[in-house]
């Protein structure tokens, strides 16, 4: 059955076609979105899009995301890689030209940007599908849509024949109410915004929502009423914060563009723009990166994009503000929110058990049950979840016995690709559509899987590295080279001190590994990275090792089974703010002669390190990265000075010598500080070995000034060094 259409064609005019009329996803509302599938030779289609947007009104807002060389003049054009540009933005018409490759990602994000009414051409090649697994995939599931792929060399096929993108006067887009919102969701969002603001402290609140809902555009509106009523109340104090943070700034266009829209209705000209920050009398509203917010005071946080944050990151964020709202996309292009809905979600009710929750289920810019979105859904495993385990499943750690799955069952069972993506995406906080396509057709990966009854409840991706030639080792140690594929190797050659020859050995990396999350705590990821090492072994690997965003329990996992860290990067993460950490454990004895240069080099450059790149670490991650690190205690000549600093009045400066001492050895054995109160270990870390000002290292432990914090250093001198005095 042939899509509503209204078109500036005159149907009575239409070509003649020896085929089927053309066949669209099915639209039961003016509002719903089409997909059109050409599938034929790469020159013919090109050409009739290039027709199709030819004969479009030229006050169509469209995109062409592709190979530049094949879109029109007229139509604005998007390599695959900047696609995600268009997240915020608003389409009538879209062409997918997938004839030099399909990218999961773009595919995601640029569908998401076409209007209620719109039409998404897509140009995909079938005999191209057909030669990988993730194109196989796509054609199972463009054709259990009723999609008819299109070919236009073979059939009497013109412009004129395909849909156009539907009147906005149809009824996209809505107008918006006297609260600026266009749907009721949204209004309850805004509503809850503006009770946070001015409600009980400490009490959180999560909005979620799957893409379309107008969540992020929520909380610009909000931002924007307590900014004008800020304003309205004239207040000469200080001003009035409003703060937003996501994992990079693109991401909260969508805030600061509905609040500017906002504040202009109410009274143009009010604000000052500044990009990232939107200033009026007595209020601002500005970005800061998610580390930068948990230093940064504010009356309010706003957390945009929550599940493409570290946890850890999340739960800084919640200890440093007392209003603070999380929002997420839980089924979406932008990360894994399933991940933010399992795990953080679960933080948040232990540790603020009076957090509201709202979940936005509305589309804003199409009608619900759109085509379009249930297509992408499927098509992007958008919404894979792990197995469904009942809470009284009881896993013995001593009987896991993992197995590899053979890529040739992923297109022959699907419920189990689910079920493995679904817990891959739980284990990563930015799994992204691109992740589907290469665990289906990265012939370097395994899966090795453990099933409980029948279900798949942990699973590890793995991928063997290095091998490398000579001369592109020699290339990788002068800076020249850094060969994709290989980060292991890469990073030992690069910045760990092995040498170049180290990049000839086999390492077997671990991209992802995940339990069930109901099934976490009970030992089974012990159990199954233990399954991980043997395999890596009998399959003639030298080094086994992963990299992740560290923090103190995953060095401590990880370390549990002979691990070491030989890698620390030394600037925050974009998108997280967070350190990534490389571990491995040798294997062989090619490996260990190869993983002592390294970790020595590690261990070596640390303090310089702390004191230099990663100053403004976390202290707890900071004294994690050292253990192991083998330092002596205190020699006796060095207990004297430590009394005296610690029981009466030594200046700091004079006992620099025998406090570097103390906390090098503190350092190699976080255990030895643990039992410290958090202001005295934080304070030691921070002074000696990140060297801190006096005022940096006040405002983060909370105290006033340089006086506080020597009485703090020397409480904790006096906790850590009393055993050695009894001596």
């Amino acid at each position: 059955m042939s899509s509503p259409q209204v078109s500036r064609h005159d149907p009575a005019h239409r070509s003649p076609r020896s085929s089927a009329e053309v066949r669209t996803t099915p639209a039961d509302s003016p509002e719903h979105r089409r997909l059109v599938w050409l599938a034929g030779p790469v020159e013919p289609m090109q050409a009739l899009a290039r027709d199709w947007c030819g004969a479009l009104s030229e006050t169509t807002r469209m995109a062409w995301v592709g190979p530049a060389s094949a879109s029109p003049a007229p139509c604005p054009h998007l390599p695959p890689a900047q696609a995600d540009t268009l997240l915020g933005r608003t389409l009538d018409a879209l062409i997918l030209d997938a004839t030099a490759g399909l990218h999961p990602d773009a595919l995601g994000a640029a569908t998401g940007a076409v209007r209620g009414g719109g039409v998404v051409l897509l140009i995909l090649p079938r005999l191209q599908a057909r030669a990988s697994r993730f194109g196989q995939w796509c054609l199972r599931v463009l054709g259990e849509a009723g999609l008819v792929p299109l070919n236009p060399s073979g059939e009497s096929l013109t412009a004129r024949d395909l849909p156009v993108p539907l009147s906005l006067s149809v009824g996209m887009p809505r107008a918006p109410d006297a609260d600026d919102c266009l749907t009721r969701d949204q209004r309850q969002a805004v509503q809850a915004l503006e009770r946070l603001a001015h409600g009980r402290a400490g009490r959180p609140l999560v909005l979620t929502a799957d893409r379309g809902r107008g969540k992020s555009a929520a909380l610009g509106i909000a931002a924007a009423r307590l900014l004008t009523a800020r304003r309205d109340l004239a207040v000469a104090d200080a001003p009035y914060r409003i703060l937003v943070t996501a994992p990079r700034l693109a991401s909260v266009t969508p805030v600061f563009t509905h609040a500017r829209d906002v504040l202009e209705g109410k009274s143009p000209g009010a604000g000052h723009d500044r990009g990232s920050r939107l200033e009026v009398p007595g209020a601002v509203l500005e970005y800061g990166s998610p580390g930068e917010a948990c230093d940064i005071p504010a009356d309010l946080l706003l957390v945009d994009e929550a599940a493409g944050i570290p946890v850890h990151w999340l739960v800084r964020l919640l200890e440093g503000h007392q209003r603070v709202a999380f929002a997420t996309t839980i089924h979406g292009y932008e990360g894994a929110g399933q991940g933010f809905a399992t795990r953080f979600q679960e933080i948040l009710r232990r540790r603020a058990p009076q957090t509201r929750f709202l979940h936005l289920t509305q589309p804003i810019r199409w009608a619900a049950d759109d085509p379009v979105e249930a297509l992408m859904d499927r098509l992007l495993m958008l919404s894979a979840r792990p197995a469904e385990v009942g809470h009284e499943a009881r896993p013995n750690p001593g009987e896991v016995v993992a197995q590899v799955l053979s890529p040739s069952l992923w297109l022959e069972d699907e419920p189990l690709l689910e079920q493995v993506f679904g817990l891959l995406v739980l284990a990563h906080y930015r799994t992204r559509p691109s992740d589907l396509q290469r665990l289906l057709d990265d012939s370097g990966l395994q899966v090795l899987a453990w099933r409980h009854q029948g279900q798949v409840v942990a699973v590890a991706l793995l991928a063997r590295e290095g091998g490398l030639d000579d001369e592109l080792t020699q290339a990788v140690a002068r800076g020249q080279r850094r060969p994709q594929g290989h980060f292991l190797p890469v990073g030992m050659i690069l910045h760990g001190g092995a040498p170049p020859a180290s990049g000839r050995l086999d390492y077997e990396r671990v991209v992802r590994i995940a339990v069930h999350p109901r099934l976490q705590r009970q030992g089974l990821g012990t159990a199954l990275l233990r399954q991980v090492v043997d395999h890596a072994r009998q399959g003639g690997a030298d080094l086994v090792g992963a990299g992740f965003g560290a923090t103190p329990e995953l060095l401590d996992f990880w370390r549990g089974e002979g691990f070491e860290v030989t890698r620390i990067g030394v600037k925050p993460e974009v998108s997280s703010g967070g350190w990534g950490a490389t571990v491995l454990r040798p294997l062989t004895q090619a490996g260990q002669e190869v993983m002592k240069p390294a970790r020595s080099h590690f261990v070596r450059g640390l303090p310089q390190l702390l004191a230099g790149p990663l100053r403004f670490m976390d202290a707890d991650l900071a004294l994690a990265l050292g253990a192991g690190s083998g330092a002596p205690p205190p020699g006796p000549t060095d207990i004297p000075a430590l009394e005296a600093f610690a029981l009466w009045q030594r200046p700091f400066e004079a006992c620099l010598p025998e406090l570097g001492a103390l906390i090098r050895w503190g350092l190699a054995d976080p255990t030895r500080l643990a039992g410290l109160p958090r202001a005295q270990r934080h304070a030691l870390v921070m002074c000696l070995l990140q060297q801190r000002s006096w005022e940096a290292t006040a405002r983060a432990l909370g105290v006033s000034g340089r006086k506080s914090v020597i009485r703090c250093l020397r409480e904790a001198v006096e906790g850590v060094a009393k055993r050695f005095w009894a001596a």
